[in-house]
């Protein structure tokens, strides 16, 4: 069932008509893709250098005038192997746009019109019109900014930028929060460095050698318990309602020098009893981006947590990856999980199609995704 399923949606994807629009730097600046990007979303270092810069560079094209806004629409398939189980659905509809604003100031909204997920039981959880991220950022004189609104915890490597279909665990995994009757706000109240939160980021670079993104930063994250959306639906008010609560979860520290793709640092955070610390180092060797992560927690009921990922992607062409990535959790007492993936992305120009295909090899915990994606 799953190489036909998979051969199907290959098939669909290499017969999917041109889209007529293409994504908004793209048409912009009258780029590829390419010029950004490895293979859709990961970022090679000159599209690095163009987010830290705030979305611009000197020595881009003139600008022209465009909407400023891009559409991703995926569909995704999901198999649990162990259950014999599986679903097909429309996961997301987003809509995109990033931009400069003028030379101190730019901003970035990603805001899903249809969002769905699977629950344990894989029942489709509906939570239209929340916001991935939402934010602006300051660029203020020697080397300081400063960002205000929803967004990821960890600077040093985007899991949003992944392309992977699951996070890495070292990531992902977090520490809960004190409990409350609302089940919404104690699960908000949690924190991991892959989760968002509505929150205040103060970055000071240093040591930076030719280009924005590189060098030595320090950010500073004070998060808060929420999340930032305008639900669609009753169900979407009840699964992505939107929730704000005054006080902080606690503090985050982060520091890592990066120089182009490769990178080195840490990240603690503390608060209300609770703690979490983990050490990355991301390494670009040729045409491999190999990714370190290991980390501990403390929980308020005295456990200890231990976390692990290591990962190694290999993109040969503009059009292919592959990789591979093992994941441990100590707490969740289950045997390390490996994840290989391959990904597509065609025709490669100013507009895209990308197909995922990820494996998770567990015991007890075989599965397959299977997402195809357009982005215009």
């Amino acid at each position: 069932m799953l190489n036909r399923c998979i051969v199907a949606l290959i098939g669909l994807a290499l017969s999917a008509p041109a889209a007529q629009a293409i994504p908004f730097f793209a048409r912009k600046y009258n780029v590829n893709c390419s010029q950004c990007h490895l293979l859709p979303p990961a970022l090679n270092s000159y599209g690095q250098a163009f987010v830290a810069n705030g979305y611009k560079l000197d020595d881009l094209p003139a600008p022209r005038r465009t909407v400023p806004a891009a559409v991703w629409w995926s569909h995704r398939l999901e198999i649990n192997e162990e259950r014999g189980q599986a679903k097909a659905y429309p996961n997301r509809v987003e809509i995109i746009s990033s931009d400069a604003v003028t030379p101190w100031l730019s901003y970035f909204v990603e805001w899903r019109a249809v969002s769905y997920q699977t629950a344990a039981s894989q029942r489709l959880l509906a939570r239209h019109g929340r916001f991935e991220d939402a934010f602006v950022q300051f660029f203020l004189p020697g080397g300081f900014s400063l960002a205000v609104g929803q967004f990821r915890m960890l600077s040093q490597w985007d899991v949003s930028r992944r392309l992977t279909l699951t996070e890495p665990t070292a990531f992902s995994a977090g520490v809960r929060g004190g409990s409350s009757r609302n089940a919404r706000l104690q699960s908000l109240r949690s924190f991991s460095l892959a989760g968002r939160a509505p929150a205040i980021r103060a970055t000071l670079q240093t040591l930076g050698r030719g280009s924005p993104a590189n060098g030595w930063f320090h950010e500073f994250v004070v998060p808060l318990t929420g999340e930032l959306s305008a639900p669609l639906g009753e169900e979407a008010r009840r699964n992505a309602s939107f929730e704000l609560e005054g006080r902080p979860k606690g503090f985050l520290y982060e520091t890592y020098y990066r120089q182009g793709l490769s990178s080195l640092g840490g990240a603690i955070f503390a608060g209300n009893d609770r703690w979490l610390a983990n050490l990355t180092g991301a390494l670009q060797a040729g045409r491999h981006s190999l990714i370190a992560s290991a980390g501990t927690a403390r929980f308020r009921e005295g456990l200890h947590d231990f976390r692990l990922s290591i990962g190694d992607v290999w993109i040969p062409t503009s059009w292919m990856g592959m990789g591979v990535r093992l994941d441990h959790q100590s707490a969740a007492r289950r045997k390390p999980s490996v994840s290989p993936h391959i990904n597509f992305s065609f025709p490669g120009g100013s507009y895209t199609f990308l197909l995922t295909v990820e494996q998770q090899l567990q015991r007890n915990g075989n599965g397959t995704a299977v997402e195809l994606s357009a982005v215009f």
